[in-house]
């Protein structure tokens, strides 16, 4: 009966976090570059359990399995719908089909992150960069195009005034799930992942909208809440059972 209420304690909790990863998913989902996660699940390492008894050879009872477990949360980097706004400080990415995606390069805190995000806006400066005030990278460094007369070419080529000034940042790489996330909706490349210069077009006037379907969200958030009131009649039919043991079977009459 212990068992049984630990199996079913574990599967409480994946279906929490399950629930929890859900509901951030729709949270985001008129958030532009917005990337969803997914939670998958595996069992733990079943266990060869062996009957012990004093002077008598260990007996084999059978395999075990402690439960499920969340070990990891995986990001869909799938593209999403591009939405056209006609701001010229609005960016979007489109791969080319099969290939990793691309991302922009921004400059946080002296070091670079990578987003989809390219709803970006203009600085004092005239500096491109994010509504939360990081630059955006080019080749030559953070991109200054002014306040008019500027545009980004399918390229990724700056244009001020009809002179190439730079070119977007724009990069990709080989397993792009070894990305982690940070806060809102910027990756860090953890150390051995090295960028590589992406081939992708770049569409201005236009903004990568989440790349989630609301209502397959709520169905599957629905499915982890029943899963969860599962789990937790079979911990309550597990507790009786127990109570029933100890007040009695356990009884002397």
């Amino acid at each position: 009966m212990l068992r049984g209420l630990h199996l079913a304690a574990t599967g409480m909790v994946a279906q929490q976090m399950r629930q929890e990863v859900i509901s951030h998913n729709l949270a985001n989902a008129s958030t532009a570059g917005f990337k969803a996660e997914t939670v998958p699940q595996r069992s733990f390492p079943e266990l060869l359990l062996a009957r012990m008894e004093a002077g008598v050879p260990n007996t084999p009872v059978g395999p075990f399995s402690p439960g499920v477990l969340v070990d990891e949360l995986v990001t869909d980097f799938s593209p999403g719908p591009l939405e056209e706004t006609g701001r010229p400080t609005d960016l979007a990415l489109v791969d080319r089909p099969g290939s990793p995606p691309a991302f922009f390069a921004v400059l946080v805190e002296g070091e670079t992150r990578y987003t989809r995000n390219g709803n970006f806006t203009l600085g004092p400066a005239g500096e491109l960069q994010t509504h939360d005030g990081y630059p955006v990278l080019g080749e030559q460094g953070p991109v200054v195009v002014g306040q008019e007369g500027w545009y980004v070419d399918s390229q990724g080529g700056v244009w001020v005034g009809g002179t190439l000034v730079d070119r977007l940042l724009l990069v990709t790489f080989d397993d792009p799930h070894q990305l982690e996330r940070e806060e809102g909706l910027l990756f860090v490349a953890p150390p051995g992942l090295l960028p590589q210069a992406a081939a992708t077009e770049v569409k201005q006037g236009f903004l990568e909208k989440a790349n989630l379907n609301a209502v397959n969200e709520i169905v599957n958030m629905l499915a982890a809440l029943r899963a969860y009131e599962v789990g937790q009649k079979v911990i309550q039919v597990q507790d009786e059972l127990l109570g029933k043991c100890v007040n009695e079977i356990g009884s002397l009459r």
